[in-house]
């Protein structure tokens, strides 16, 4: 059966049929979780779960994603498997999340008008089951969610997910919001929650949601982690992720994440057109304040225009240092693995704890310059360090950085590997510890 075949299975998405929307009971602001909010942030922080898809919308969702799992499944971790660019394989899908009434409904919960990001971040899917491979689970998965129970062991009962490995750990989202449809049953599951952290540090539990409801989450900016879910044969959950759709607000995206598990030649052409069509808004924005300004008999805004102009260099030079090269890309990610990746910045900080450290950087740094792969950044780390030494707050894939860290009462100086770690550059950070023999510092 051809693609297109396929596709004739599928249902065609009403969402006077397929979604079931009532407001959540409540949401939580970035001030009640101890933040404050920034230019690349909103007020609301998240919700509690509330309903989405109806119960001819799960199945029929299911239906489209039974009929995409081939071309779309890859292995992320012992039990977990990822549908990715789901949208581009099913017309009801891809229908769902781009229809003007779902985004009304996100951005309602949200409190901001969003869209979504582009169409590859539309219903990624995480799938924990008791598959191993891709062949198991499309063996296994069924229209119908299953409501099979599994007994727990006495250690699972017992799961801590702050103390143990989640699903997915702590970390900031790629994008600025998602929202987590759940696909399974959740009558028997335990676990399965989102965990937040406050601006103190301390853990904050959302309950999971049930079959047919979601979350909406500010993940850009707050850290948080989903826990595994036991007692169920399947834990199924779409994310969906949005940019603000509100003139002037920063756009504080990163492919950090999403770059190690997503096929480049897909997610760089997307990438790069939706940074662009942001950055034209944005243009056309200021064009009509000067335009303004200059009907009013004033002069152009220089303070505005030199402020926007520093904003939108940035915007532009982070578009293109979030797609690096493929072809490191893939051999990082084969000779590595994920987990190697995404628990880079851990293992570049056990590097600068090292007593030796210090003593071996400086030959590191000079074997770096003659490196071609390393020039780019070598230019970012110098732009940043200047900033720095002028006391000024860094963006990061993990919010804004200010670079304060002491140790023994001593600045710590803000090295190269740092600058790899801010830009979310996990893949270049391991490429630059094991060509300069840094890497042995972790062991």
């Amino acid at each position: 059966m051809t693609v297109g075949q396929s596709r004739h299975l599928e249902d065609v998405f009403d969402p006077i049929i397929h979604l079931n929307y009532s407001p959540p009971s409540s949401t939580f602001s970035m001030e009640d979780l101890g933040f404050t909010v920034s230019d690349a942030s909103t007020t609301i922080a998240g919700s509690v779960p509330f309903p989405l898809l109806s119960p001819e919308g799960v199945l029929a969702y299911r239906r489209a994603m039974k009929e995409a799992l081939e071309p779309c499944a890859s292995v992320y971790d012992t039990r977990t498997l990822i549908l990715r660019n789901i949208a581009k394989h099913s017309k009801f899908i891809r229908d769902l999340w781009s229809h003007p009434e779902t985004t009304r409904i996100i951005s309602e919960v949200a409190g901001i008008s969003l869209t979504v990001v582009m169409p590859i971040e539309m219903g990624h899917t995480n799938i924990q089951t008791s598959s191993s491979t891709i062949q198991e689970m499309m063996q296994e998965f069924q229209i119908e969610p299953s409501t099979q129970r599994v007994e727990t062991t006495a250690e699972e009962a017992n799961y801590d997910p702050l103390a143990v490995d989640s699903v997915v750990p702590w970390h900031h989202d790629s994008y600025p919001f998602v929202c987590v449809l759940m696909l399974s049953d959740t009558t028997s599951m335990i676990g399965g929650e989102t965990y937040v952290k406050r601006g103190d540090g301390t853990p904050m539990k959302i309950e999971g949601p049930s079959l047919g409801y979601c979350v909406v989450l500010q993940g850009g900016q707050i850290e948080h982690l989903a826990a595994r879910a036991f007692g169920t044969a399947e834990r199924i959950t779409a994310v969906t992720s949005y940019r603000s759709n509100v003139d002037g607000l920063y756009d504080n995206s990163y492919l950090s994440n999403v770059r190690p598990y997503s096929k480049t030649h897909d997610l760089y052409p997307e990438w790069t057109l939706y940074r662009l069509e942001k950055l034209q808004h944005e243009l056309r924005l200021m064009q009509g304040i000067v335009l303004e300004a200059r009907r009013n008999g004033h002069g152009v805004p220089l303070d505005t225009l030199n402020e926007f102009a520093d904003n939108q260099v940035s915007y532009l030079q982070r578009t293109v240092r979030q797609m690096m090269c493929p072809t490191l890309c893939q051999d990082i990610v084969e000779r590595f693995g994920l987990k190697a990746i995404y628990g880079a910045p851990t293992t570049w900080e056990r590097i600068r704890s090292n007593p030796r450290f210090e003593e071996l950087l400086p030959a590191a740094m000079k074997l770096t310059e003659t490196l071609p792969l390393f020039s780019l950044y070598l230019s970012d780390w110098d732009t940043a360090r200047g900033a720095v030494g002028r006391g000024k707050t860094l963006s990061s894939y993990c919010g804004p950085l200010s670079w304060d860290r002491k140790e023994n009462g001593k600045t710590l100086e803000y090295t190269f590997g740092d600058e790899l770690v801010r830009q979310g550059l996990r893949e270049v950070l391991l490429a630059w510890l094991e060509r300069t023999g840094l890497l042995g510092l972790a062991k």
